[in-house]
């Protein structure tokens, strides 16, 4: 090969890796990942953020609906961010298809009553 050919082939290599890296391959929860544990039977919601009531507390009802959520914390990065998007993504339609389209709004108005009532146990607690 000439040296034309391999820088060409260098600058190809770097930005794949790039968009990867901008896609969040690198990162824990990605497309890959997403695929991996829906063929492993075990679908996680990655949430993001500072989260009302815990995750293991939103598995009682997340688990008849056939997936656990994951807190993943308050910092991430923009990469990271990416990966859980896509990776979410792909849990949702797969959840789509195992549930129907309704089911996330069935989840997220029993997941608006445990907030309440967690926020009336909260509100008792300071009275």
């Amino acid at each position: 090969m000439n040296r034309k050919t391999i820088i060409f082939s260098g600058i190809i290599l770097i930005l794949i890796g790039i968009g990867l890296w901008n896609y969040g391959f690198f990162s824990r929860f990605n497309y890959l990942t997403a695929k991996s544990d829906i063929a492993n039977n075990s679908p996680q919601k990655i949430l993001v953020g500072e989260l009302m009531i815990s995750p293991i507390e939103m598995d009682e009802i997340s688990q008849k609906y056939g997936f656990t959520n994951i807190g993943f914390g308050c910092l991430v990065s923009g990469t990271e961010l990416n990966g859980i998007e896509i990776y979410n993504a792909e849990i949702d339609k797969y959840l789509d298809k195992k549930n129907g389209i309704d089911w996330k709004s069935e989840y997220l108005k029993e997941i608006d009553s445990l907030t309440k009532l967690k926020q009336q146990e909260w509100k008792k607690q300071f009275e």
